[in-house]
């Protein structure tokens, strides 16, 4: 067998997706239900890893996840399964259909979503990223290791994937597209400073990675030699678009969701069209915008919408699903992800004017944050979060950067940080978030950013 055998090539891939769709179309007509859905995440993954300057790991997984739901008036259930067959299709809608005639009505049930729908959206496959091999994934990442020569060692990983995702119902919706993803993280650790890099695209070709390998070795080498004798406290601080995306993902997890807005559990409640952050900072939800690696629509099949959260600081907007929709009168915004929050999850946060080393130069005396590490929730209707800096910590003097920094505890108000902002650079890309998702975001300044405690490394 070759690799050209082997791999889901652009033929291969549009042929399958053409056979899962003759297949839900014989599990729909076969249903007892009185509404079916069938959503099929189809996926072939590879990776590999390496520590220590050594690839020690290399993976493939192909796996595909089903999930049907089955409704007898406002009864509703929802069977999954990872058998993509007509039998395994038919097993889990017949599941789907006996557990949903011994579930309790869903007063909110609005049924499902009525197709069909346009999909003007189009997302990428590109081939050389669906075949790459382990040979080909190793030979860019002995240059990463090279680079480090003996005093820093990498770690990281490579990865690419090729994926296709399917929803069908038996209200006409028929939605389906196939697209790949690579993606190559690196941290470089040396005895007292480390730095990180990542891309993700959905081109192989596109990630220069000995650029990439550069940017995170850099960071770790200006980061060494730390200084600790910066106590903790409230300093103005620059976020490096690593943290502003950990940022925005907790928005989105703490509020951006019209059933917590429902169950007053959002920190919108009571401040839709009240200003929020400051009058600089627009945020908006766009499967469009190709950064975001967005698809072209959501786990019921409703067509992904451009929303607006905040608008120069004023909050706008929330996703909704098609029940969350049709409970307020409106239209679903195409965020159903396959639980009962919808969230925003391409989210693009609009730059500002500025660029970093412009923020930089501005500052008297501050601290520049690389990337926070383990992030977590204290305060969700006041969005505050606590975490951990790391991966190049800096001290900002006279507008220049003068040494690396031990880490800091922070516990900060993400929408006062916004609020309390002196500028957004106009470069933005992509980072992932820390618990997952990511967004496109620029670089912030804020004026007073809260250190809560001080590490020793």
């Amino acid at each position: 067998m070759t690799d050209k055998d082997f791999y889901l090539t652009k033929e291969r891939v549009q042929k399958e997706q053409v056979r899962i769709l003759e297949m839900c179309e014989q599990a729909l007509k076969a249903s007892r239900a009185d509404e079916t859905e069938i959503v099929v995440f189809a996926q072939d993954e590879a990776l590999s890893r390496f520590a220590n300057s050594e690839i020690h790991q290399n993976n493939f997984e192909r796996n595909a996840q089903v999930s049907v739901r089955a409704a007898i008036g406002k009864q509703v259930a929802t069977a999954s399964s990872n058998l993509l067959t007509p039998e395994g299709l038919q097993q889990a809608a017949d599941d789907a259909y006996e557990m949903a005639s011994m579930r309790e009505p869903d007063k909110d049930w609005a049924g499902l979503p009525e197709g069909p729908f346009e999909y003007p959206l189009k997302v990428d496959f590109y081939e050389n990223t669906a075949v790459l091999t382990p040979e080909a994934r190793a030979k860019p990442l002995l240059e990463v290791f090279k680079l480090g020569g003996g005093t820093y060692s990498a770690a990281g990983f490579l990865s690419n994937s090729a994926l296709t995702v399917i929803v069908t119902n038996s209200h006409d919706v028929r939605a389906a597209c196939n697209a790949t993803s690579a993606k190559f993280t690196v941290l470089y650790t040396g005895e007292d400073s480390s730095g990180y890099w990542e891309e993700f695209t959905r081109n192989f070709g596109e990630i220069d990675i000995p650029a990439a390998a550069k940017r995170a070795l850099e960071k770790a080498e200006a980061s060494a030699n730390p200084r600790k004798d910066l106590p903790a406290g409230a300093y103005v601080t620059i976020l490096d678009e690593d943290c502003l995306a950990d940022m925005m993902m907790f928005l989105s997890w703490l509020g951006f969701s019209a059933k917590m807005v429902h169950d007053q559990e959002s920190f919108l409640v009571g401040k839709m069209g009240e200003r929020i952050t400051g009058d600089n900072v627009t945020l908006v939800d766009d499967a469009g915008d190709a950064r975001t690696m967005g698809l072209p629509f959501d786990f019921e099949g409703v067509p992904k919408q451009k929303l607006v959260l905040i608008e120069n600081g004023v909050a706008k907007g929330y996703a909704h699903s098609w029940k969350t929709a049709k409970k307020e009168g409106v239209a679903s915004t195409g965020h159903y992800l396959g639980m009962e929050e919808p969230l925003p999850v391409n989210m693009v946060l609009v730059g500002g004017d500025k660029s970093k080393d412009e923020l930089i130069a501005s500052t008297e005396q501050g601290v520049l944050v690389s990337r926070f590490h383990y992030t977590n929730v204290v305060n969700p209707m006041e969005t505050v979060i606590t975490g951990m800096t790391r991966d190049g910590t800096f001290l900002i003097e006279n507008g220049k950067i003068v040494s690396g920094l031990t880490n800091f505890r922070f516990t900060q108000n993400i929408l006062k940080a916004l609020a309390d902002n002196d500028g957004l650079t106009r470069e933005q890309r992509f980072s992932s978030a820390f618990f997952g998702g990511g967004a496109v975001v620029p670089a912030v300044k804020v004026r007073s950013f809260n250190f809560s405690g001080k590490t020793g490394f």
